[in-house]
């Protein structure tokens, strides 16, 4: 993981000499779904594959698992789920962790928590 923006792409130029056919490069940063889209792009003509993740959970997250959102091919959710299952907080037994959608869709979603969280904690603030 690291910071988003251009820090992302920067790496992506860095792994591209070292990944092999079906490596997978996963973006769990705060990226832009608007960003997201383009990588996966570029990644579907390439040979390793992209999926980019939106993880939400803060100090509780680290500590007890996080919750997490998934955007990308289909393919890739299913190589990472038992990982991404695993490690997930759980809500009565069920992983907090699923495919929302094609690329970006995972970012997107955490984009949106975002919003709502922060909505949230500003009424409650206000209150």
């Amino acid at each position: 993981m690291v910071p988003a923006g251009p820090v992302v792409d920067q790496q992506r130029e860095a792994l591209r000499g070292l990944l092999e056919p079906r490596d997978l490069i996963v973006d769990a940063g705060n990226a832009n779904c608007a960003d997201t889209n383009p990588r996966a792009e570029e990644a579907a003509t390439a040979p390793h594959d992209f999926i980019g993740i939106g993880v939400s959970g803060g100090e509780q997250g680290a500590r007890h698992g996080p919750s997490i959102m998934v955007g990308g091919d289909r393919g890739g959710w299913l190589r990472l789920a038992p990982l991404l299952q695993a490690i997930a907080a759980k809500h009565k037994g069920t992983p907090c962790a699923a495919s929302t959608g094609p690329a970006g869709a995972g970012h997107f979603v955490k984009m949106v928590h975002n919003g709502v969280e922060y909505a949230d904690m500003q009424m409650i603030a206000e209150t």
